[in-house]
């Protein structure tokens, strides 16, 4: 696959309303490309946590993002996302951006995962998650009751962004 382009990029962070944003949470950025987008739509009181598995991608994190204070790179996976929140006395995400694969996961481990993304969410929350394929749509509106699409064309492959709002 080829890096997210940039008008998956920035699909994905228009997205974000940057007035409602004050704690986001990225989870499987890999070497940042869309974070940098990401970043660009938070105010300097926002918080971005990142959730990173691959050891190579953490350090790049790293470099990319170290001297900006809004962001905490943390690495181990998003199934244990609460206790990270826990101890920092967060209550609740406002968005959830992931570029995590669950397609290629055990569907326990993305069950786990995407349920905890909706007992975090705060009202009227959101998760967004890019795909290449729309296999996973059922799962998204089994989790979370509903499922907005978009598609963006210009994306090597074609992707779709994959949104659901945590409703009352």
């Amino acid at each position: 696959m080829a890096p997210s382009s940039r008008f998956l990029c920035r699909a994905i962070a228009r997205k974000i309303d940057p007035v409602r944003a004050r704690v986001v949470v990225e989870l499987g950025p890999g070497d940042g490309v869309i974070t940098h987008y990401i970043l660009n739509r938070l105010e300097a009181n926002a918080q971005l946590l990142i959730f990173e598995i691959n050891e190579v991608f953490v350090k790049k994190l790293h470099q990319a993002f170290q001297h900006d204070p809004r962001v905490t790179i943390i690495h181990d996976s998003a199934e244990h996302m609460g206790r990270y929140f826990e101890e920092r006395g967060i209550e609740a995400i406002d968005y959830f951006i992931s570029g995590i694969p669950f397609i290629m996961l055990p569907e326990a481990l993305a069950e786990c995962i995407t349920t905890e993304c909706l007992r975090w969410l705060g009202p009227r929350g959101w998760f967004v998650q890019f795909h290449y394929i729309p296999l996973m749509l059922p799962f998204y509106k089994r989790i979370f009751g509903n499922v907005d699409v978009e598609v963006v064309p210009l994306n090597i492959p074609p992707a779709l962004i994959v949104c659901c709002e945590k409703r009352p």
